[in-house]
């Protein structure tokens, strides 16, 4: 009898493989510093990440209205969209990078608008972040992970409602606020450690 030892490895690394459902804007990419920066430069009115304290991005936060002039003038800044050039949160790419090379799957999950979805398609690649799975839908919970990092309050309760099995991860910003059955984390090098505990 031969024992294929490589193949035991292999289904070792397999078993301890996930799926990690991912979200963008305000995990991977910092939105509030490019909406705000551009804020400023239209405007000329300054917004602090720390004033952001509720879902939305109308009055009283900025002058507009409702959310959807906010999305109407987002839409077009300079020929792009507001997610054309984001930057990146710290060690965000380099620890997606490094999950990667662990095995794990990353899946990315985003609500975005239509009409956002080709600069971000430019952005994923401009920014080498390491999926084969894109996808842009509300109910992100309908795609299976075995873990979801996101920072929306209302997302993070779907999950929950949905799907309370996973690993749910909330990313803490001042807009959202601990909810029993989530994980948090602070920063990105808080990630892993927090993976291999489960």
């Amino acid at each position: 009898m031969v024992i294929d030892f490589s193949s035991i490895m292999h289904q070792r690394i397999k078993l301890s493989q996930m799926r990690i459902g991912v979200d963008l804007d305000g995990v991977v990419a910092d939105f509030t510093k490019g909406w705000t920066t551009q804020y400023a430069l239209d405007f000329g009115k300054e917004i602090s990440e720390e004033e952001i304290t509720d879902w939305g991005l109308s009055k009283p936060l900025t002058h507009f209205e409702k959310d959807l002039d906010f999305w109407n003038w987002a839409m077009d800044i300079n020929g792009s969209s507001i997610f054309r050039h984001l930057e990146l949160y710290e060690n965000s790419q380099e620890t997606l990078v490094e999950l990667s090379k662990m095995g794990h799957e990353i899946v990315i999950i985003s609500s975005k608008p239509w009409w956002s979805i080709h600069d971000t398609l430019i952005w994923l690649g401009e920014n080498k972040i390491p999926t084969k799975e894109v996808h842009f839908i509300e109910d992100k919970w309908t795609i299976d992970c075995d873990a979801y990092l996101d920072d929306a309050p209302y997302q993070l309760e779907n999950f929950l409602k949905k799907v309370p099995e996973k690993k749910i991860i909330r990313f803490e910003r001042p807009y959202n606020s601990h909810s029993e059955g989530t994980y948090s984390i602070k920063e990105w090098s808080d990630l892993i450690p927090l993976l291999n505990s489960f």
